[in-house]
């Protein structure tokens, strides 16, 4: 397919807890990803007029060392460099089984890493190199982006979640002209659920306050906000950009539901 700023672009995350086991260090269910990315293939192969970006989470790979040398806060001892460099590592070797799965079911992914397209100053962008997502998305490659470790003018280095990531990448492509469809979430759980299980069907700025009282904590070891940074940053681009996102099952074909208009299970968030 062609890619110009008239193409419908559709984010979608493929959770860390939901691509890893973030209970034991470094872990990938190869089983789980594989077929996430057999829903994309078809996706890709069945709905042409549509474009992809990919990013993933790091589950029980990057969180553990970020925690031990709290890279979040930056370079704040001197270990703190050795750690951001430990950290953004093993980012990296995620990312690299993540494209690895893509190439060997032929789709020509190829990594967007922020950390070298992005200067933050006290957390927040200082300057960026958009255009070479732009120029991969061009030539008809598939970007796979995923949370990294930047560095800062200020503190030295930070992290930026996926979820953060995508909702920056999303008003960047709308800042500069694109089409975003949707912003799509997928988790381990069935989307965001009550005391009892249940799935809340919707989210919106005015029932948020209210529905807070049912997070849950993150099993295993997450530094970057989980479920409620994820609701959150949703709820922004929502309002900034008028974006619908959608935080949904990993499983049962449910991505390819979503997108081709079927039953499928999980939030929307608008």
């Amino acid at each position: 397919m062609s890619f110009n700023k008239k193409t419908p672009l559709i984010l979608v995350k493929l959770g860390g807890s939901l691509i890893t086991n973030k209970e034991i260090d470094a872990s990938v269910k190869k089983e789980v990803l594989k077929d996430l990315i057999s829903q994309i293939k078809k996706i890709r192969n069945d709905f042409p007029g549509i474009q992809l970006i990919i990013g993933h989470g790091q589950g029980s790979f990057a969180h553990v060392p970020a925690k031990k040398y709290e890279t979040m806060s930056g370079f704040i001892n001197e270990n703190s460099r050795l750690g951001m460099a430990i950290v953004q590592d093993k980012a990296a070797q995620l990312n690299r089984l993540v494209v690895e799965e893509f190439l060997s079911q032929e789709i020509p992914a190829v990594t967007f890493a922020v950390s070298n397209t992005v200067i933050t100053d006290n957390r927040n962008e200082k300057s960026n190199f958009f255009a070479l997502l732009e120029e991969q998305l061009n030539q008809g490659l598939f970007p796979i982006t995923y949370g990294d470790v930047l560095v800062d003018s200020k503190v030295g280095c930070t992290i930026w979640s996926t979820d953060i990531i995508l909702n920056y990448l999303a008003s960047k492509f709308i800042e500069t002209g694109y089409l975003i469809d949707k912003v799509i979430h997928l988790t381990e759980v069935a989307g965001f659920l009550d005391d009892d299980g249940q799935i809340i069907e919707n989210i919106e700025q005015q029932n948020w306050p209210e529905l807070k009282k049912f997070l849950t904590k993150t099993r295993g070891v997450d530094v970057t906000g989980g479920m409620e940074l994820k609701i959150e940053e949703s709820l922004d681009l929502a309002k900034k950009h008028q974006v619908i996102s959608y935080v949904i099952a990993g499983k049962d074909n449910n991505l390819y539901k979503l997108i081709a208009g079927e039953n499928w299970v999980g939030t929307k968030i608008y």
